[in-house]
Protein backbone atom coordinates (compact mmCIF):
# COMPACT_ATOMS: atom_id res chain seq x y z
CA UNK A 1 0.00 0.00 0.00
CA UNK A 2 0.91 3.49 -0.61
CA UNK A 3 2.00 6.07 1.18
CA UNK A 4 -0.73 8.48 -0.20
CA UNK A 5 -3.34 5.15 -0.19
CA UNK A 6 -2.09 5.33 4.02
CA UNK A 7 -2.46 8.84 4.32
CA UNK A 8 -6.23 9.12 3.04
CA UNK A 9 -7.05 6.16 5.17
CA UNK A 10 -5.63 7.40 7.75
CA UNK A 11 -7.68 10.54 7.47
CA UNK A 12 -11.27 8.29 7.01
CA UNK A 13 -10.81 7.03 10.63
CA UNK A 14 -11.37 9.66 13.07
CA UNK A 15 -13.94 11.02 10.55
CA UNK A 16 -15.81 7.50 10.69
CA UNK A 17 -15.30 7.31 14.61
CA UNK A 18 -17.45 10.85 14.53
CA UNK A 19 -20.19 9.45 12.46
CA UNK A 20 -20.66 6.75 14.80
CA UNK A 21 -20.57 8.73 17.82
CA UNK A 22 -23.65 10.85 16.10
CA UNK A 23 -25.18 7.89 14.90
CA UNK A 24 -25.47 6.72 18.87
CA UNK A 25 -26.81 10.73 19.99
CA UNK A 26 -29.33 10.29 17.56
CA UNK A 27 -27.84 13.09 15.22
CA UNK A 28 -28.67 11.27 12.00
CA UNK A 29 -27.75 14.10 9.97
CA UNK A 30 -24.55 14.91 11.22
CA UNK A 31 -23.55 11.18 10.80
CA UNK A 32 -24.84 10.94 7.34
CA UNK A 33 -22.77 14.04 6.31
CA UNK A 34 -19.53 12.46 8.60
CA UNK A 35 -19.90 9.01 6.90
CA UNK A 36 -19.49 10.23 3.39
CA UNK A 37 -16.52 12.00 4.35
CA UNK A 38 -14.88 9.06 5.65
CA UNK A 39 -16.53 6.60 2.74
CA UNK A 40 -15.41 9.22 0.08
CA UNK A 41 -11.66 9.28 1.28
CA UNK A 42 -11.72 5.49 1.70
CA UNK A 43 -12.81 5.47 -1.89
CA UNK A 44 -9.84 7.57 -3.06
CA UNK A 45 -7.38 5.04 -1.46
CA UNK A 46 -9.24 2.45 -3.46
CA UNK A 47 -9.27 3.83 -6.74
CA UNK A 48 -5.77 3.82 -6.69
CA UNK A 49 -5.05 -0.13 -5.83
CA UNK A 50 -5.21 -2.40 -8.54
CA UNK A 51 -8.74 -4.19 -8.53
CA UNK A 52 -8.41 -7.65 -6.72
CA UNK A 53 -5.38 -6.67 -4.87
CA UNK A 54 -5.41 -8.22 -1.13
CA UNK A 55 -5.20 -4.41 0.27
CA UNK A 56 -8.16 -3.42 -1.45
CA UNK A 57 -10.27 -6.45 -0.68
CA UNK A 58 -9.47 -6.14 2.68
CA UNK A 59 -10.48 -2.25 3.17
CA UNK A 60 -13.82 -3.10 0.79
CA UNK A 61 -14.95 -5.25 3.85
CA UNK A 62 -15.20 -2.26 6.41
CA UNK A 63 -16.10 0.09 3.43
CA UNK A 64 -19.12 -2.27 2.44
CA UNK A 65 -19.97 -2.21 6.58
CA UNK A 66 -20.22 2.25 6.24
CA UNK A 67 -22.12 2.08 2.65
CA UNK A 68 -24.62 0.16 4.00
CA UNK A 69 -24.79 1.75 7.04
CA UNK A 70 -25.38 4.74 5.20
CA UNK A 71 -28.19 3.65 2.68
CA UNK A 72 -29.79 2.58 6.11
CA UNK A 73 -29.65 5.88 7.41
CA UNK A 74 -31.05 7.66 3.87
CA UNK A 75 -34.33 5.26 4.40
CA UNK A 76 -34.46 5.99 7.97
CA UNK A 77 -33.90 10.23 7.52
CA UNK A 78 -36.02 10.66 4.36
CA UNK A 79 -37.94 13.84 4.96
CA UNK A 80 -39.17 14.88 1.83
CA UNK A 81 -41.48 16.91 0.32
CA UNK A 82 -43.08 15.83 -2.88
CA UNK A 83 -42.55 17.90 -5.89
CA UNK A 84 -43.88 16.22 -9.63
CA UNK A 85 -45.25 13.01 -10.22
CA UNK A 86 -45.40 11.19 -13.50
CA UNK A 87 -48.46 9.58 -15.15
CA UNK A 88 -47.04 7.17 -17.46
CA UNK A 89 -50.12 5.56 -19.30
CA UNK A 90 -50.43 2.45 -20.84
CA UNK A 91 -48.29 1.78 -24.24
CA UNK A 92 -47.39 5.59 -24.03
CA UNK A 93 -43.74 5.98 -24.95
CA UNK A 94 -41.31 8.73 -24.71
CA UNK A 95 -40.72 7.55 -20.95
CA UNK A 96 -36.86 6.18 -21.00
CA UNK A 97 -34.78 5.89 -18.08
CA UNK A 98 -32.98 9.29 -19.98
CA UNK A 99 -36.03 10.96 -19.70
CA UNK A 100 -36.96 10.06 -16.20
CA UNK A 101 -33.67 9.94 -14.13
CA UNK A 102 -31.70 12.77 -15.73
CA UNK A 103 -33.29 15.42 -13.05
CA UNK A 104 -31.29 13.23 -10.42
CA UNK A 105 -27.93 12.79 -11.63
CA UNK A 106 -25.54 15.77 -11.31
CA UNK A 107 -21.70 16.54 -10.03
CA UNK A 108 -22.82 16.43 -6.33
CA UNK A 109 -24.08 12.51 -6.35
CA UNK A 110 -22.14 10.22 -4.82
CA UNK A 111 -24.15 7.59 -4.06
CA UNK A 112 -27.68 5.68 -5.53
CA UNK A 113 -29.67 3.23 -3.51
CA UNK A 114 -32.32 1.32 -5.36
CA UNK A 115 -34.45 -0.96 -3.11
CA UNK A 116 -36.65 -3.07 -5.35
CA UNK A 117 -37.51 -6.65 -4.80
CA UNK A 118 -37.66 -8.08 -8.04
CA UNK A 119 -34.63 -7.56 -10.19
CA UNK A 120 -34.83 -11.42 -10.68
CA UNK A 121 -36.07 -12.26 -14.04
CA UNK A 122 -33.49 -11.27 -17.13
CA UNK A 123 -35.64 -8.56 -18.41
CA UNK A 124 -34.99 -7.23 -14.76
CA UNK A 125 -31.32 -7.60 -14.73
CA UNK A 126 -30.95 -5.83 -17.63
CA UNK A 127 -32.98 -3.05 -16.80
CA UNK A 128 -31.10 -2.17 -13.88
CA UNK A 129 -27.84 -2.42 -16.08
CA UNK A 130 -29.17 0.17 -18.42
CA UNK A 131 -30.04 2.58 -15.09
CA UNK A 132 -26.64 2.04 -13.98
CA UNK A 133 -25.29 2.69 -17.12
CA UNK A 134 -27.36 6.13 -17.07
CA UNK A 135 -26.18 7.21 -13.44
CA UNK A 136 -22.63 6.73 -14.24
CA UNK A 137 -22.75 8.57 -17.64
CA UNK A 138 -24.68 11.56 -16.06
CA UNK A 139 -23.06 11.82 -12.86
CA UNK A 140 -19.29 12.48 -12.75
CA UNK A 141 -18.40 11.93 -9.23
CA UNK A 142 -20.20 9.17 -8.46
CA UNK A 143 -18.79 6.43 -5.85
CA UNK A 144 -21.17 3.79 -5.16
CA UNK A 145 -24.63 1.67 -6.23
CA UNK A 146 -26.46 -0.37 -3.81
CA UNK A 147 -29.00 -2.76 -4.24
CA UNK A 148 -31.43 -4.46 -1.99
CA UNK A 149 -33.61 -7.18 -3.44
CA UNK A 150 -35.65 -9.82 -2.90
CA UNK A 151 -33.96 -13.24 -2.13
CA UNK A 152 -35.05 -14.97 -5.34
CA UNK A 153 -32.42 -12.66 -7.12
CA UNK A 154 -29.79 -15.03 -5.33
CA UNK A 155 -29.86 -16.96 -8.21
CA UNK A 156 -28.21 -13.72 -10.66
CA UNK A 157 -24.76 -13.81 -8.13
CA UNK A 158 -22.82 -14.49 -11.18
CA UNK A 159 -24.91 -11.28 -12.97
CA UNK A 160 -24.06 -9.38 -10.22
CA UNK A 161 -20.38 -10.35 -10.16
CA UNK A 162 -19.86 -9.31 -13.80
CA UNK A 163 -22.06 -5.92 -13.15
CA UNK A 164 -19.79 -5.57 -10.74
CA UNK A 165 -16.32 -6.24 -12.03
CA UNK A 166 -17.66 -3.58 -14.75
CA UNK A 167 -18.39 -0.38 -12.67
CA UNK A 168 -15.22 -0.70 -10.30
CA UNK A 169 -13.28 -0.22 -13.75
CA UNK A 170 -15.17 3.17 -14.10
CA UNK A 171 -14.54 3.69 -10.37
CA UNK A 172 -17.73 2.75 -9.35
CA UNK A 173 -18.42 0.19 -6.39
CA UNK A 174 -22.02 -1.91 -6.50
CA UNK A 175 -23.06 -3.02 -3.26
CA UNK A 176 -26.08 -5.94 -3.71
CA UNK A 177 -27.85 -7.53 -0.80
CA UNK A 178 -31.05 -9.58 -0.36
CA UNK A 179 -33.72 -9.43 1.89
CA UNK A 180 -37.39 -11.53 2.11
CA UNK A 181 -39.12 -8.74 3.95
CA UNK A 182 -38.76 -5.63 1.55
CA UNK A 183 -41.84 -4.94 -0.53
CA UNK A 184 -41.57 -1.03 -1.67
CA UNK A 185 -39.50 0.09 -4.66
CA UNK A 186 -37.54 2.96 -4.78
CA UNK A 187 -34.59 4.90 -5.19
CA UNK A 188 -32.52 7.22 -3.12
CA UNK A 189 -29.99 9.64 -4.71
CA UNK A 190 -27.59 11.32 -1.55
CA UNK A 191 -28.04 14.73 -3.30
CA UNK A 192 -31.53 14.78 -2.42
CA UNK A 193 -33.72 13.37 -4.63
CA UNK A 194 -35.93 10.26 -4.12
CA UNK A 195 -37.95 8.58 -6.34
CA UNK A 196 -40.64 6.03 -5.57
CA UNK A 197 -42.60 4.20 -8.27
CA UNK A 198 -45.18 1.38 -7.75
CA UNK A 199 -43.14 -1.22 -10.87
CA UNK A 200 -39.66 0.24 -10.21
CA UNK A 201 -37.71 -0.02 -12.84
CA UNK A 202 -39.66 -2.75 -14.64
CA UNK A 203 -42.26 -0.36 -16.53
CA UNK A 204 -41.13 -1.27 -19.84
CA UNK A 205 -43.68 -3.84 -22.06
CA UNK A 206 -41.52 -6.70 -23.64
CA UNK A 207 -40.79 -5.65 -27.76
CA UNK A 208 -43.26 -7.76 -29.88
CA UNK A 209 -40.69 -8.27 -32.25
CA UNK A 210 -36.80 -8.20 -32.93
CA UNK A 211 -36.89 -5.42 -35.77
CA UNK A 212 -39.23 -2.81 -34.70
CA UNK A 213 -38.89 0.75 -32.67
CA UNK A 214 -38.37 0.47 -29.25
CA UNK A 215 -36.28 -2.94 -29.44
CA UNK A 216 -33.56 -1.48 -28.76
CA UNK A 217 -34.33 2.08 -28.00
CA UNK A 218 -36.19 2.80 -24.60
CA UNK A 219 -37.26 6.06 -25.23
CA UNK A 220 -39.56 4.46 -28.52
CA UNK A 221 -40.74 1.19 -26.06
CA UNK A 222 -44.36 1.51 -25.28
CA UNK A 223 -45.00 0.97 -21.34
CA UNK A 224 -46.74 -0.79 -18.78
CA UNK A 225 -49.32 2.15 -17.09
CA UNK A 226 -47.32 3.32 -13.69
CA UNK A 227 -47.27 6.49 -11.72
CA UNK A 228 -43.54 7.72 -10.66
CA UNK A 229 -43.29 10.26 -7.59
CA UNK A 230 -40.30 12.55 -7.32
CA UNK A 231 -39.05 14.11 -4.78
CA UNK A 232 -36.59 16.38 -2.91
CA UNK A 233 -35.62 16.26 0.79
CA UNK A 234 -35.58 18.92 2.55
CA UNK A 235 -32.19 20.44 3.55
Amino acid sequence: MSADEKSLLKKAGPILCDAVNDEKAGKLSRALVRYKQGIELIAQAMRKMPIGSEDRNKIMKNFAIYVRKVADLEYRNKTSAEVDQLRITANSIGHSYKEVFTRCCDAQLRMVHVQDAYIVAHHQLVNFVRFCELIVSLSANLLVITLLTGEDARKNQAEFAELTRSLEKRGVTLLVDFSSTIHDREIIFDNGWVVKSGRGLDYFRPPEGKYILGAYDMAQRPCHETTIDFLKRKS
